[in-house]
């Protein structure tokens, strides 16, 4: 319940965090956002401004720890028009991937270093899913990556570290990560920068 009703787009104003059965999560997860809601870029990219009513429109409409708002117009429809759905077909070429993933960052090199080596066995596999699914269709979907450790808002501890032997698992795993969604044929647009992620 907002206690703001002439407040449409809670950007201002107090809310009430309700106490929904169905959405148990809700209290906790509002008392998490009050504490952290700076800690990622993310948040403040689906407009979380530090009120409880902007904790709420997210975790009911980006999330689903609590339920609906009754003073928020769910029925609007959208002006956009879906995108046509296209075939993902798989790859095993992994350049587009590279130039993609950029540069300027020792944390880049290192990740784009461990999907060259591994170009070899990714393509391979992908061989071996696309006999076992026979040649099945699947939708191409269109996807944001938005690697949030590697941005200088959130301090990008790692890149100085890559060559003093820190720590390289989170680095493994985004190159992983992106190179299985490349292979597998998906539309990908990464971001490793707020200006990127809001662009």
């Amino acid at each position: 319940m907002c206690f703001c009703p002439t407040v449409k787009d809670g950007t201002t104003g107090q809310c009430e965090v309700p106490k929904d059965p169905h959405h148990p999560d809700c209290p906790s997860k509002v008392d998490w956002m009050r504490a952290r809601w700076t800690s990622d870029p993310c948040y403040a990219f689906y407009g979380v401004d530090g009120s409880d009513c902007s904790f709420l429109i997210y975790l009911s409409e980006v999330e689903w720890f609590c339920p609906p708002l009754t003073w928020r117009n769910q029925t609007t429809t959208p002006t956009h028009k879906p995108f046509p759905k296209r075939q993902a077909a798989f790859r095993s070429d992994i350049e587009a991937l590279l130039e993609q993933v950029g540069t300027g960052k020792e944390s880049l090199s290192f990740m784009k270093r461990r999907m060259r080596r591994l170009a070899a066995q990714w393509a391979s596999a992908a061989r071996r899913l696309d006999d076992s699914l026979r040649s099945q269709w699947r939708e191409q979907k269109r996807i944001l990556v938005h690697v949030g450790f590697l941005t200088e808002e959130s301090g990008d501890v790692f890149s100085p570290k890559v060559l003093k032997g820190g720590p390289l698992g989170e680095m493994v795993q985004w190159a992983d990560i992106l190179t299985a969604l490349h292979v597998l044929g998906h539309n990908l647009k990464i971001s490793v920068s707020l200006k990127e992620l809001q662009g």
